[in-house]
């Protein structure tokens, strides 16, 4: 078995099912303002397409009042619920909450594998205000070291905060932010995390559900590459609606598809798992 002393994952779709609980969110969010704002679904989508984009994510759905198609006599729909309802944002943020949930094994594969004194990076694509939350409310501050998160956006001012700036700050985890156009599959985020620790690339592994992003990554960068195959749904009504709202290019998505699909030449992983605690049978975990 291969040693192991640094363990670099990738975050969403990895640990937890990122697109169940966008899609659980998002679908309602979009269908309860097409239904009560009276707007069709070709133009909704284009909307929120043009939203997300002018941000770089698919997590500013909330930023309603930033889309011309939303009139503003109809924003007390999303701030004022009623006895029988939630209101359309509160209804949204609650599903968002209710559906992130790491997958099975996860916590427990991490904490004894941070028992052996082993070091645990992310590194992810979405932005640093969102993972925090997520790190908080998965309770993985401190088992996961540390995360590389583009710095992203701050809040619109259209947006109310509920909550002080730091208030989802990790107390344990460190967060280091990066540049926003930093994006997978560039493999000198790998070699800057390796070399930040003083790691050695023959005892660190990288896992990621995306083998034209994740997996390809960590090949240039000469990481054992672990390919999260459970995470990684292209074909389905979910990976459809994010298509049809996502931030991507035509050429993003056409190329992962491909990728999936093996349609072009690309080198293997060097593992595939089912579960993420697949990783407890397959290397020696020392201390780093």
């Amino acid at each position: 078995m291969q040693n192991v002393k640094l363990l670099i994952t990738d975050l969403d779709d990895t640990l937890w099912d990122w697109l169940e609980m966008w899609h659980k969110s998002f679908a309602p969010y979009f269908d309860r303002i097409k239904i009560e704002c009276g707007i069709n679904n070709v133009d909704l989508a284009h909307a929120f397409k043009i939203l997300h984009q002018n941000y770089g994510t698919t997590e500013m759905s909330f930023a309603y009042q930033e889309m011309p198609i939303i009139e503003p006599k109809d924003y007390h729909l999303f701030q004022n619920g009623s006895e029988n309802r939630k209101s359309i944002l509160h209804e949204y943020y609650s599903n968002k909450k209710n559906n992130l949930k790491l997958y099975d094994g996860v916590f427990d594969t991490l904490n004894y594998i941070k028992s052996k004194g082993v070091k645990i990076v992310a590194f992810t694509e979405s932005y640093v205000f969102f993972t925090k939350y997520r790190i908080k409310h998965l309770e993985l501050d401190g088992i996961i070291d540390c995360i590389y998160s583009p710095m992203g956006s701050d809040l619109p001012l259209s947006v109310y905060r509920h909550y002080e700036t730091d208030y989802w700050d990790p107390h344990m985890t460190i967060i280091r932010p990066l540049a926003n156009d930093i994006r997978k599959p560039d493999p000198k985020i790998l070699d800057q995390i390796v070399s930040d620790f003083g790691g050695d690339k023959e005892t660190t592994i990288y896992i990621g559900d995306k083998l034209d992003r994740d997996v390809f990554m960590a090949q240039q960068a000469g990481l054992t590459s672990i390919y999260a195959k459970y995470g990684h749904r292209s074909a389905s009504d979910e990976y459809d609606m994010l298509v049809s709202v996502t931030h991507w290019t035509e050429e993003d998505v056409n190329r992962e598809r491909a990728f999936k699909n093996k349609s072009l030449n690309i080198a293997e992983p060097d593992y595939s798992i089912d579960r993420f605690s697949d990783i407890l049978n397959i290397f020696n975990y020392v201390k780093f």
